[in-house]
């Protein structure tokens, strides 16, 4: 959002009286702002116009390229690509496939990412701050320093998930560790050889 303040300038020419003799000699005048001449003419308008005509929306956020903040990329495929410090902000990504993916620094702050799969994606130091991830697969990815609230509870799927150093409200922490250790018990009682 583009906040202007527009103040009551003008353009004036002054009147050929106020002029030196050295401005006099010249035969265009130099124009002044003045808010007391009868030649006014409007510089607001002219600066707003302007503004408004030479302003583009912005393709890129941080991480160059395109911003994917609020779109929907729901069922796409963004599997292996270099999407470091990208905007995903609020983006509705339902079923993506990231997996591979370099979303170091990525913002998927409040996105809708049901069912999405960031299997052996880099998210280290990524927010996924209340990003809904209802059914999402996390397996193999580093989430090392990333920022993460409670809703990672809701990832289906965490097994090898690197959470070194991350940042997560104490449920969603104790969460993890009990999958870790859960999974580390199943594959322990599976691999042992039967007497």
């Amino acid at each position: 959002m583009i906040a202007l303040a527009l103040t009551a300038l003008s353009f004036t020419a002054p009147a050929s009286s106020h002029y030196s003799a050295s401005l006099r000699s010249r035969a265009v005048p130099t124009p002044q702002l003045s808010c007391d001449s009868s030649l006014r003419v409007p510089i607001a308008a002219c600066a707003l116009a302007t503004v408004l005509a030479c302003t583009t929306p912005a393709l890129a956020v941080s991480g160059g390229g395109k911003d994917f903040s609020g779109i929907d990329v729901s069922g796409q495929s963004f599997a292996d690509q270099q999407l470091s410090g990208k905007e995903f902000r609020g983006t509705k990504a339902k079923g993506t496939i990231f997996k591979g993916a370099n979303l170091a620094g990525a913002s998927f702050y409040k996105s809708f990412l049901d069912a999405a799969d960031f299997t052996g994606a880099n998210l280290k130091g990524a927010s996924l701050e209340e990003a809904g991830l209802d059914g999402a697969i996390m397996d193999g990815a580093v989430l090392e320093s990333a920022y993460l609230t409670k809703t990672i509870d809701e990832a289906k799927s965490i097994t090898g998930a690197d959470f070194t150093e991350a940042v997560m409200p104490p449920c969603a922490l104790a969460l993890a560790l009990a999958l870790a250790l859960a999974l580390t018990l199943t594959l322990t009682l599976t691999l042992q050889p039967q007497p």
